[in-house]
């Protein structure tokens, strides 16, 4: 079978059913009958793409030498993992995942009930079509993973070894899974906007899949700071590499999108924002790819560069012109319902969330285009990690603090008495902590700051679960012991959300422990000697060498020790990988001794031609397991809000319903004075009362037609 040759077929043909779905989706909008073909493109797509997928993974698994990429990625002897993990490790391969991905976001959407998504879903998936269309004519056209050699050689060179590695097996699949995610919400909200579809269904339609990719995205961003951290060799996680921003940009969009929308749902407040994130969030997803494979701004994480980086950027052109034109054109579907009627409601809080997050995005962005800009008028600039602590610093205390006086806050209108009522607890616990850590010796100002804002985030929670279930036994008579449970039941999107900021918390305050209190040496020991390194001190023995798996190295053997005793050893590497060790030396394999208190990193720098001394980093890295930690928390927020709930799009009724639910929970929490309760309450009763005599009228009119239609049946006449 050749290999080379089905792979492309499948890509020309899926090229094919893209370009048929997106001509079908034209006429979809007048007919029912094209839309059922647009969904028969999107089944077709998504089998060709994987179709294609299969191809080069079968050609990795079975060492099909005749492919280049096969060759570059792979070798004989290579472990089955990363011969599956090549299939997204070089420039070709990952652009082939995304594609099949898309196909895959794209089917699955295609699949979504009719009746549901009504006239969204063909143009939505139309679109999804357009986005993969892009990415299988790359990868048939330009940057190929078929593509065969004259004569096949005997072996690989084999997968680069700072890939080989269990996180770089996850990292790559999670975060592409968030970006090629986040285009489904971009693609039904322009989907709305094409159909002219007023409301809030494309929201309610999307938030499960919204909340899914971020929730990829994440992870696929701490895993990628476990990589960094684990096979780099440099004592980091974080180095604000272009790259690395170009991960988290979409993030922060996408967060602040989260959050707004509920806004949008609740009140009819924040339709240009919302619209405008989630353009922004998808727009900067493809330009992270446009930074990766181009090569135009240096990174550890980028592609060598190549020619298609002009492709992504008039793809990136198409994309913001088109939801430019879309906002503009349609600019009076954007028109909010309600505006902001105090600085002290939360739809204020959600305001400065936006206001806070675009911030950091936009700073983000600058620090990291900058160097090119300046590259453009003839002057080199390096923007590093400084830039980005100093600027970004502020604003994510500011953030985390907003994380913590948000949820007490009431909706429409509250007092400022009433806001300093529901925030003392937490600020009051905030002061004490850091006056305890204070005085107990600590003197970092930003670690203080940082434990402070986190205690308001924790302290704020806890107030407002503990004054929700009150509420609950008082409006539901529920057993104390019952309550809680029946009220997360009832809002797993808002527990799982607190849950989400607390894991974000203990990233935070293990971000802030490590920046102000981590310990760094360079040290040359000679056999028996010792070095003290944070609570730890280490005790080099010799060199060994010897080979794991066929790769041949050289390791150091320290002997561990704290207050005399002995905890066992550590052996820090160098690897000789055939195939790399010529042009990129020696791979380095750091050693860790890790406890809740913080990690032990030994990095092997070098030796003499004796073996007798020995060159080492030695770094103490204090609550670094506190952001893995949290990135569980975080995981397991995230689940709790996807956790399965029946959905449907309540009545304008019920909506009214439900604020008034929220009005007097809200009242009984003590975050809105009466007066002010009894003016929203008479408003809401009023509003339910209109809408349910329109309700009743529309009842009535329905009936009497029918009523017509059966009397004129019986006669025999025309209805």
């Amino acid at each position: 079978m050749n290999v080379a040759w089905v792979g492309h077929s499948a890509l020309v043909a899926a090229l094919a059913a893209a370009a048929g779905g997106i001509v079908a989706a034209v006429f979809a909008v007048g007919g029912r009958a094209a839309a059922v073909w647009v969904r028969r493109a999107a089944a077709l797509f998504f089998a060709f793409a994987s179709c294609a997928m299969a191809a080069l993974l079968w050609a990795l698994l079975t060492d099909d030498f005749r492919l280049a990429y096969v060759v570059q990625h792979s070798y004989r002897l290579q472990p089955v993992a990363f011969k599956v993990a090549a299939l997204w490790s070089g420039q070709q391969g990952s652009l082939l995942f995304w594609l099949w991905l898309q196909a895959l976001y794209a089917f699955l959407l295609a699949r979504e009930r009719p009746e549901r998504m009504g006239s969204l879903q063909a143009p939505a998936v139309a679109i999804l079509l357009a986005s993969g269309g892009f990415f299988a004519g790359l990868t048939a056209f330009v940057a190929s993973p078929f593509v065969e050699l004259p004569v096949a050689p005997l072996d690989g060179r084999g997968l680069n070894p700072l890939l080989q590695s269990f996180w770089m097996i996850s990292h790559p699949v999670l975060l592409y899974l968030g970006y090629v995610g986040l285009s489904v919400p971009f693609a039904v909200a322009m989907a709305a906007l094409i159909v002219r579809r007023r409301g809030n269904d494309w929201i309610r339609l999307t938030r499960r899949w919204t909340l899914t990719a971020w929730t990829f995205l994440s992870l696929g961003i701490i895993v990628g700071a476990r990589w960094a951290y684990e096979e780099l060799g440099w004592g980091g996680y974080w180095a604000w590499d272009p790259v690395e921003n170009a991960s988290f940009m979409p993030w922060l969009t996408a967060t602040a999108f989260l959050h707004s929308v509920m806004v949008q749902e609740r009140r009819g407040m924040l339709k240009r924002w919302n619209i405008g994130l989630i353009l922004a969030t998808y727009s900067l997803s493809i330009f992270g790819t446009f930074i990766t494979r181009s090569g135009i701004l240096a990174s550890v994480h980028s592609f060598v560069e190549s020619e298609i980086g002009p492709l992504f950027l008039g793809f990136l052109g198409v994309i913001l012109a088109g939801g430019l034109y879309l906002m503009l054109d349609r600019r009076e579907m954007l028109e909010d319902e309600h505006h902001v009627e105090s600085y002290t409601s939360r739809e204020f809080g959600f305001v400065l969330n936006n206001l806070i997050l675009g911030g950091l995005a936009l700073a983000i962005f600058w620090g990291t285009v900058f160097p090119l800009v300046a590259r453009l008028l003839g002057v080199e600039v390096t923007v590093g990690a400084p830039f980005f602590n100093r600027i970004t610093a502020p604003l994510f205390g500011a953030l985390l603090v907003l994380m913590g006086i948000g949820p007490l806050l009431a909706w429409r209108r509250s007092t400022w008495a009433a806001v300093g009522r529901q925030v003392s607890i937490p600020l009051g616990l905030a002061l004490l902590s850091g006056a305890v850590l204070a005085a107990g010796g600590v003197r970092e100002p930003g670690f203080l700051l940082a434990v402070a804002a986190g205690v308001v985030v924790f302290a704020a929670v806890l107030v407002e679960l503990v004054q929700s279930v009150a509420a609950r036994v008082k409006f539901t008579n529920d057993p104390p012991l019952l309550a809680l449970p029946r009220l997360l039941a009832r809002n797993p999107r808002r527990y799982g959300g607190y849950a989400v900021h607390i894991g974000i918390v203990i990233i935070a305050l293990g971000i802030a422990g490590h920046t102000h209190y981590h310990q760094e040496q360079l040290r040359g020991l000679q056999v028996g000697e010792a070095a003290r390194v944070g609570p730890y001190v280490v005790v080099f023995e010799g060199l060994e060498e010897g080979a794991r798996a066929g790769i041949p190295y050289t390791a150091a053997r320290l002997r561990v020790q704290q207050d005399g005793r002995d905890l066992g050893y550590l052996l820090p590497r160098k690897l000789y990988y055939p195939g790399w060790v010529d042009t990129q030396g020696p791979t380095t394999e750091v050693a860790i001794y890790s406890t809740a208190a913080g990690d032990l990193y030994v990095v092997l720098a070098g030796w003499d031609e004796f073996g007798s001394v020995a060159g080492f980093q030695l770094f103490w890295n204090p609550m670094i397991g506190w952001l893995w930690a949290g990135a569980f928390v975080l995981l397991a927020g995230s689940l709790f809000a996807l956790w399965p709930r029946p959905e449907r799009a309540p009545a304008p009724v019920e909506r009214v319903f439900e604020a008034l639910r929220e009005l007097e929970y809200d009242r009984a929490m003590g975050r809105i004075p009466e007066a002010e309760y009894a003016r929203v309450r008479a408003a809401l009763v009023r509003q339910a009362a209109e809408l349910a005599d329109a309700e009743t009228a529309a009842r009535g009119a329905l009936e009497r037609e029918l009523a017509a239609k059966l009397a004129a049946r019986r006669q025999g006449g025309p209805a």
